[in-house]
């Protein structure tokens, strides 16, 4: 049984951050209130000010507070790939009732015990994930409650990450005021809401083209299989326009937006613009087609990377594709690029709840899901972790009864290093409908993007 109630998702990025409240009610969410605001004291989405990151969240808070009518004082923040480390575990334990019958008590022992792993002092344990219990060595059961047993074991994927990250995360979100209500692994949730139930099963991959960083999240047998982070996004796109156009960064984050196209080839050599160069008395004309070949030179080079991570760990050929989201993914022309460049089925995905339509609020939108669809199991194996401080930070040994198979290898996030890019004020764009073609210079913006709120 799925929870009721308020939610509230925190999503904390290089470039913005976005708060969204949403309501369950009978297992449906109905989204209040949604802000953007712009980011600081994050870089390559991880938080190095403390102060000035919390200022920027309280600021996103109220403005999410003033449209949805409500007091928020806990939220669910997203955990991102960076350093993120999952692996298979394994617990076991007797049912020590008179009756041997299973109860919640049972659940969340054995999922204790699962919790004693032998991690590094610099890491803590963020979440596990259940995937089934065996009875008696009756497998595949997803929710043993109620059952008789005399041994109960479990399976499932045990999430940490680095103690500093998560100190950083929850010192910021209380010093802006909140308490932190869930923390949830960001390339699941995503891959939760923004994946298929058959594209999870076959396999698929997602790419969030953010402000300051790219992620990749590839799925199969509806688990997590390979997450990579890339230091290179939206922002650095922004930059080479600059760069190259001798122009501040404003306005070349204003021409992405306005006459910005992913794809050279659906770019116009007839459309020009005017753009202001530094040093110079009179502007510039610029070319829709030039401008498009500086944009599609920096993502080209974001996807061939992504695509060499993918060919190697054997994930570029998932029946389910690719799929884009985020706000580097509004661009027109993107899916061509990215189809161009992978030679593999691609989609943008655009998130159908009333009142949001954007791929640029896909992470966020994801978190307040897996927060409210939590089911009960999920709910006992969070107040698991979430309740033992000492199994977090120094996990103990515990009593083996029975055979445990030997411990699958760890698999570990990567980060990249890149030149840092001074974050930008993130504008409220929505997306087209139809992705289609350029309109006249005059209706570019109103013409191929809708508005953010329906």
């Amino acid at each position: 049984m799925v929870r009721g109630g308020f939610f509230t998702g925190l999503d904390i990025g290089s470039s913005s951050i976005k708060v969204l409240v949403a309501e369950f009610v009978n297992g449906e969410m109905n989204i209040i209130g949604v802000s953007n605001a712009k980011s600081s004291g994050v870089k390559d989405g991880i938080i190095i000010n403390i102060e000035v990151a919390a200022d920027a969240i309280r600021k996103a808070i109220k403005e999410a507070e003033e449209k949805a009518g409500i007091a928020i004082d806990k939220v669910s923040v997203g955990l991102p790939a960076n350093l993120l480390q999952f692996e298979p575990t394994q617990g076991m334990i007797p049912v020590t009732s008179n009756s041997q019958e299973i109860t919640d008590k049972d659940v969340e022992n054995v999922i204790k015990s699962s919790l004693t792993k032998n991690m590094t002092p610099e890491r803590e344990i963020v979440a596990f994930v259940p995937e089934e219990f065996i009875v008696d060595s009756f497998a595949g059961i997803k929710d043993p409650r109620g059952m008789m047993g005399i041994r109960l074991e479990v399976r499932g994927l045990l999430y940490t990450g680095p103690k500093t990250i998560l100190h950083n995360l929850r010192k910021t979100v209380a010093q802006a005021g909140l308490s932190v209500e869930n923390i949830v692994i960001s390339p699941l949730a995503i891959s939760q809401s923004v994946l298929n139930e058959g594209e999870r099963e076959f396999g698929a991959s997602i790419i969030d083209l953010g402000g300051g960083q790219t992620t990749v999240a590839c799925v199969g047998g509806q688990k997590l299989q390979f997450t990579n982070v890339y230091q290179e996004g939206g922002d650095y796109v922004t930059k080479d326009i600059s760069k190259v156009l001798t122009t501040s960064q404003s306005i070349a984050e204003n021409l992405k937006f306005t006459y910005g196209v992913a794809y050279p080839a659906l770019a116009s050599n007839k459309e020009t613009f005017q753009v202001e160069v530094i040093g110079e008395s009179t502007p510039k004309e610029i070319t829709e087609a030039y401008l498009s070949e500086i944009i599609a030179a920096r993502l080209q080079h974001i996807f061939d990377r992504v695509k060499q991570d993918l060919d190697r760990t054997r994930h570029l050929d998932l029946p389910g594709g690719l799929v884009l989201i985020g706000g580097g993914a509004t661009l027109p022309g993107i899916v061509e690029l990215a189809q161009d460049v992978f030679n593999r089925p691609v989609k943008l995905y655009v998130p159908n709840q009333i009142g949001i339509r954007n791929p640029a609020f896909a992470h966020v939108i994801s978190l307040v899901e897996y927060a409210g669809q939590m089911d009960e199991i999920e709910q006992i194996a969070q107040a698991a972790v979430n309740g033992e401080e000492l199994l977090r930070s120094k996990p103990i040994d515990i009593p083996n009864y029975g055979k445990q198979t030997q411990p699958l290898p760890t698999y570990t996030t990567t980060t990249e290093a890149d030149e840092s890019l001074i974050a930008n004020d993130v504008p409220n764009y929505g997306v087209p409908a139809d992705g289609g073609n350029r309109s006249k210079l005059g209706d570019r913006v109103r013409g191929l993007f809708g508005s953010m709120f329906e």
